[in-house]
């Protein structure tokens, strides 16, 4: 097969490409640990179930201080126990005499890494936390860089937001990795610069608007009481979801947190755990 044979037959498997369609799961939560370190656990429990209701309706509560573990393993042990569907935590956990920067703590990276268990990441840190709104979470964003295909991280979002609410579904392309492919496509004589860019950039955004689409019919006719929005476009994925958090006064983030491929936390949740420490997180 020539190289025009290969470009044209991956072209076109490159368009015809089909995604799994979206399937709406209602997310049981029913036990939930909350770990602070400290004297806190209660309070942090008060101020969740009013902060996010429908997890408030959980039957069974769990709050682990700083007396109950002393590293990771026995922390992990504990948890596996005492089978939770949500731990609730704070960044720099049992590190706050460390202040550690551009940092989640050993604690936290490995408790998203370990166990399977969603992870709510409270806003500030152990040292300098920061208090949850006292009104109910109505602001929901999925963030994602490959969202075509996320259905679990979809589930978590709209089970997170609280009735008559919105979620959004956000989908950013990265401008550097894109390049990359530009770079690439340059040096194939048998495609055109521009063209190819032009179509690759209209493809990969096209994709996730699609499956976006299909999520949206999906959870209009199965799915909770929320209003839909979305948004995708190329950028740097930071920066992009810091404006679109300002702007929407954003007051949940989802995300995952876990590659097939590799072992430490997924390159854009862990970003953007550690530069947005001002707003909650679920990390999946």
């Amino acid at each position: 097969m020539s190289r025009l044979d290969q470009i044209d037959e991956f072209e076109s498997l490159f368009r015809r490409s089909e995604r799994e369609p979206f399937v709406f799961a209602d997310i049981p939560i029913e036990s939930v640990a909350v770990v602070t370190g400290d004297e806190s656990g209660e309070a942090v429990q008060d101020s969740l179930k009013r902060f996010l209701p429908r997890i408030g309706e959980a039957t069974s509560w769990h709050s682990i201080g700083g007396g109950d573990f002393s590293n990771v393993a026995e922390l992990i042990e504990r948890i596996d126990t005492q089978q939770v569907d949500m731990l609730v935590t704070r960044r720099h956990l049992q590190e706050e005499n460390l202040a550690p920067q551009h940092s989640l703590g050993v604690y936290l990276d490995e408790l998203t890494q370990r166990t399977s268990i969603p992870v709510l990441v409270l806003p500030g840190t152990a040292r300098t936390p920061l208090e949850l709104s006292i009104e109910p979470c109505r602001r929901v964003m999925v963030v994602a860089d490959h969202i075509s295909g996320d259905h679990r991280l979809i589930n978590y979002g709209t089970r997170m937001c609280t009735e008559g609410g919105s979620v959004w579904l956000c989908h950013v392309e990265d401008d550097m990795v894109f390049q990359r492919f530009v770079q690439a496509i340059e040096q194939i004589p048998e495609i055109t610069s521009e063209t190819g860019a032009t179509l690759l950039e209209e493809q990969l955004l096209k994709e996730a608007r699609d499956f976006i689409e299909t999520c949206f019919a999906t959870l209009r006719e199965t799915g909770p009481n929320v209003s839909l929005k979305s948004h995708v476009a190329m950028g740097h994925h930071v920066t992009e979801y810091r404006r679109l958090v300002d702007e929407n006064e954003i007051e949940l983030l989802v995300a995952n947190t876990k590659d097939d491929d590799q072992l430490a936390m997924h390159g854009m949740a862990y970003s953007l755990s550690v530069e947005l420490i001002d707003v909650p997180m679920l990390l999946l």
